[in-house]
């Protein structure tokens, strides 16, 4: 009978090869699951100074001020998506009740309106509706009062 001895080199080795193992399980989840939230989106300006939000695969950059609004979109690592085709209508709301503008496609990921009725102030909300073409309708909200 041939009896051998866990050697600690053997062990080390095993222990390697399950945590190369993991390794590779955790890098094959889907993308979806390394996602954040709109919650963590609220806490940062995107990167022309806007309000961030996701809806699906999309993150959605709003940044909005008197007679202007304009929306950037990328996926979650932040490539550009482009908006040829796309529809978007941003609804603003706010105590003297609410207005709804229709943005275009401007350039390779954005959509634009000049309007002399957008009027962000304090406590106004903003529902943005896109519709990138060919998929369904997405939609997301923001406040004026994010920081």
């Amino acid at each position: 009978m041939n009896i051998s001895i866990l050697n600690p080199s053997h062990l080390a080795y095993a222990a390697h090869r399950l945590a190369g193992i993991f390794l590779m399980a955790l890098l094959s989840l889907p993308v979806l699951a390394w996602a954040h939230s709109n919650d963590y989106l609220a806490t940062i300006k995107g990167a022309h100074g806007g309000m961030v939000r996701m809806a699906e695969m999309y993150h959605f950059e709003l940044a909005v001020k008197s007679g202007e609004a304009r929306v950037w979109v990328t996926d979650h690592g932040d490539a550009p998506q482009p908006t040829k085709g796309a529809k978007a209508t941003l609804r603003l709301i706010d105590g003297n009740g609410s207005v709804s503008v229709n943005l275009k496609p401007a350039a390779a990921n954005e959509l634009a309106v000049k309007d002399a009725r957008i009027k962000p102030g304090k406590g106004t909300k903003m529902v943005l509706t896109v519709t990138m073409q060919g998929e369904q309708p997405l939609q997301t909200r923001f406040s004026v009062d994010e920081k």
